[in-house]
């Protein structure tokens, strides 16, 4: 009797076990974008983000890092739940967004919502300005109708604001995608930028870090001068 008993249990802890490995991304998704947050949880979520993305969100110039701070808050839920179901490739971020620190969708939104609600850092690094005009042209005949004319993204469509972004961060990106170290970007992006040399993505990178980054921060015009670090 004992032994049936154990056998009931196991099979109902592998159960509930094969249910939640399961879980789609877009079912964990929409689980994620339900939850009401709490910021004040997120925020102390946001202390372990902190150690790689900085205490303002603001990453590192180096391009390993990007900033977060500001980002729209159901982009990063998305890329969140991409990065737990291994839909986008980064060994640190599948950690973090795994169930050892992110152990529920709540903690997604909790910790999406806090970081949303941070002033986005006038401090991320341009690149040399040498093909910023073609970036230019290139952005407004490939990328504003999705990302916006100031590069501001839409919180509703899931488009990440990229106005402001470390450049360099932005330029790894871009050669990720079409490399398709990416694996989570939809093709449509990788027709689209395929076809680049490296100055064209260069320049593209230097434009969209040039770009102001949203109301609540301030920056030269996007062919001028931002702050250096």
């Amino acid at each position: 009797m004992r032994l049936s008993a154990t056998l009931i249990l196991a099979a109902g802890v592998v159960a509930v076990l094969a249910t939640a490995t399961a879980a789609t991304p877009s079912a964990d998704l929409e689980e994620v974008l339900r939850a009401i947050p709490d910021p004040s949880h997120g925020a102390r979520l946001f202390e372990t983000c902190a150690q790689c993305h900085g205490p303002r969100g603001g990453g590192l110039p180096s391009g390993w890092v990007p900033e977060i701070a500001g980002q729209h808050a159901h982009f990063l839920a998305k890329e969140l739940v991409d990065y737990r179901h291994h839909a986008r490739w980064d060994d640190r971020m599948e950690k973090v967004a795994g169930r050892h620190l992110l152990a529920t969708p709540q903690d997604i939104a909790d910790v999406v919502a806090f970081v949303g609600s941070m002033a986005p850092s006038l401090q991320s690094m341009i690149g040399n300005g040498t093909w910023v005009d073609r970036g230019s042209r290139l952005y407004q005949a490939r990328c504003r109708s999705c990302h916006g004319a100031g590069g501001e993204g839409s919180d509703a469509r899931l488009v990440p604001r990229v106005a402001g972004q470390q450049s360099e961060y932005l330029l790894r990106q871009l050669h990720d995608t079409v490399d398709g170290r990416r694996p989570n970007m939809e093709r449509v992006h990788v027709r689209l930028l395929s076809t680049l040399g490296m100055e064209e993505l260069e320049g593209l990178a230097d434009f969209m870090a040039r770009l102001p980054p949203g109301p609540r921060g301030e920056r030269t015009a996007a062919t001028g001068a931002a702050p250096r670090m």
